[in-house]
């Protein structure tokens, strides 16, 4: 990340003195349109963009997915520089947008004509204020993919179990019953998804949102997590390691498909490779909410690997972008094309009452638990240091708890003191 951010720094700086090469003149006729790369996006957006050039709403549109053969962070950083970059480009992250604001490369959306009467028609309410800062949209959300727990429901059922436990008193409960009955070889839930700095997400933090109920976990330079919700979680992470009631890798195999544990962290875009590679154990999966110390208030809070729009501030066709994404993020015909194409659910808080998306829902019982869970997901934090951050996350706290190294307490202490001095050093 610091290299990135070096990067554009330098370049944005020889920008503004007028001393990086730039592109061409950029065109006023059409509007350049990035789209993340992957197959199911690409067919969305080839739809999408035909039907707006064909019924003429505006300037036509122009897209290629993100040409990247790495991660589209650099591959959009790099394009800043050589002012090659489009109008919009999609597939950004919340973090890495405060990023490309605080170099002033992208706009504020919540300033365009037409903001309100889009957030008001997609009910984004309840969604943007993830999004915001200080007042300002960077980027708009396109979809929400919360993390909710899948759970083995026969084995559920064969330990006591009617539905799936939403306390971590019940994970105990469950865990000593089904992680006892064989010597422990084998475990009530995986609890830490991986060892890499992205994993955080799909662990501590998700279990953080559902413990503090959406409140964030930074707050510009400065840690939140050392709080009482994050004590909860840490301590939760700490007893699962102490009575072996997890373990530290699960890379091996798929532990719900052998039941090596018959609980885990998953997103929506599980459901398609399980039905692709596990149908069975697909058919008993029940998802439940990330646990908490006690039952939150339903759809409980949790995180949301989620990506958004931006308009880059060289663009010289601003409004008509934003014309052009005011109209696919606001029709609904727009939204349950995403829907069909990609099954990520688009980011708007009606989509269980609103009519247009009833038939696709009817259909899918664990689409339905994500999609009720869209209004209470949470975006990673809004910060250009998402990556430092939850570097230190992993070696400071994550690892300790693994290993029984430190106490939950000093643990967390220790981790956020740490991310405070990498805060403020990079401030």
């Amino acid at each position: 990340m610091t290299r990135r951010r070096d990067l554009l720094r330098y370049g944005a700086a020889a920008l503004l003195a007028g001393c990086s090469p730039r592109g061409g003149e950029r065109r006023v006729d059409r509007i350049r349109l990035w789209v993340g790369p992957n197959a199911a996006e690409e067919s969305f957006w080839k739809v999408a963009v035909a039907r707006w050039n064909e019924a003429g709403r505006g300037l036509p549109v122009t897209f290629t997915t993100i040409p990247t053969a790495g991660n589209s962070e650099d591959t959009v950083l790099s394009a800043l520089i050589a002012g090659t970059e489009p109008d919009l480009s999609t597939n950004i992250f919340s973090g890495f947008a405060v990023q490309l604001a605080t170099l002033g490369q992208v706009e504020d959306l919540a300033a365009m004509p037409g903001y309100d009467a889009l957030v008001e028609r997609r009910r984004m309410r309840a969604i943007v204020p993830g999004w915001t800062q200080d007042g300002r949209v960077h980027a708009l959300p396109i979809y929400s993919s919360p993390t909710l727990l899948w759970w083995r429901a026969d084995l559920l059922e064969a330990n006591g179990l009617s539905a799936p436990p939403r306390t971590y008193d019940e994970v105990y409960a469950f865990s000593q019953r089904y992680g006892g009955a064989r010597g422990r070889s084998r475990y009530g839930m995986q609890v830490i998804a991986g060892r890499a700095w992205q994993d955080r997400w799909f662990d501590f933090i998700s279990f953080y949102y559902a413990a503090a109920d959406g409140r964030p976990y930074l707050d510009g330079g400065h840690a939140l997590y050392a709080n009482a919700a994050g004590l909860q979680v840490a301590t939760f992470i700490d007893r699962m390691f102490r009575a072996r009631w997890t373990a530290m890798d699960f890379d091996a195999e798929e532990p719900l498909v052998s039941g090596l544990a018959a609980g885990a962290v998953r997103g929506p875009w599980d459901v398609e490779r399980f039905a692709n590679l596990y149908p069975d154990t697909l058919a008993r999966i029940a998802v439940g909410p990330m646990v908490a110390a006690t039952p939150s208030q339903e759809p409980a809070a949790t995180f949301s690997d989620s990506k958004g729009v931006v308009i880059f501030r060289n663009s010289r066709v601003k409004r008509q972008a934003f014309d052009f994404l005011a109209w696919v993020l606001g029709d609904e015909a727009m939204n349950l094309l995403w829907l069909e194409k990609t099954g990520l659910s688009p980011a708007r808080a009606d989509l269980l009452e609103n009519p247009r998306f009833a038939g696709y829902y009817r259909t899918s019982a664990i689409g339905r638990a994500y999609a009720e869970h869209v209004a209470s997901a949470r975006p990673p934090a809004l910060s250009e240091h998402t990556i430092d951050v939850q570097k230190i996350m992993s070696a400071q706290l994550i690892e300790p708890l693994m290993t029984g190294q430190r106490s939950p307490r000093a643990a967390l202490a220790d981790a956020a003191a740490r991310t405070d001095r990498m805060l403020e050093a990079q401030g």
